[in-house]
């Protein structure tokens, strides 16, 4: 079974656990509030939402159109995040038609945007050139 079958079976078979295990894997160890914020939006859900998000994001495949992205493009990855390699950002980047930037977060996890905000903010201010 990989990876992602075993996920898909954790959220069918053991929703409550799966909400207390997976945060703490894609989310920056050292921020505990961090995790418990996520934690606690994925106990919200009805696990069949969860399942049908989960099944949306890591079964879309789109690599196909990014050859008619004409229009410019910014990427923001982190450096450590267990979800996305960092080959992924580059091969969009290269594969895009338009113009298109990489730019990475030096900091773990797959949400910049709750463990590292404060740099996440400063390169949307230097993308929209504020």
């Amino acid at each position: 079974m990989s990876q992602i079958e075993q996920l898909f079976s954790s959220i069918e078979s053991n929703f409550d656990e799966w909400t207390q295990n997976f945060p703490p894997m894609i989310i920056d160890s050292s921020d505990p509030l961090s995790i418990q914020k996520f934690q606690n939006c994925l106990q919200r859900m009805k696990p069949e939402v969860a399942l049908s998000v989960a099944k949306t994001v890591f079964l879309g495949d789109y690599r196909y159109i990014l050859n008619q992205v004409m229009i410019p493009c910014d990427i923001i990855q982190t450096r450590n995040d267990m979800v996305i390699p960092d080959s992924v950002p580059e091969y969009m980047k290269s594969k895009i038609s338009g113009k298109c930037e990489v730019h990475f977060i030096d900091t773990d996890g797959h949400f910049p945007q709750l463990t590292a905000h404060i740099q996440f903010v400063e390169v949307l201010d230097r993308i929209l050139g504020i």
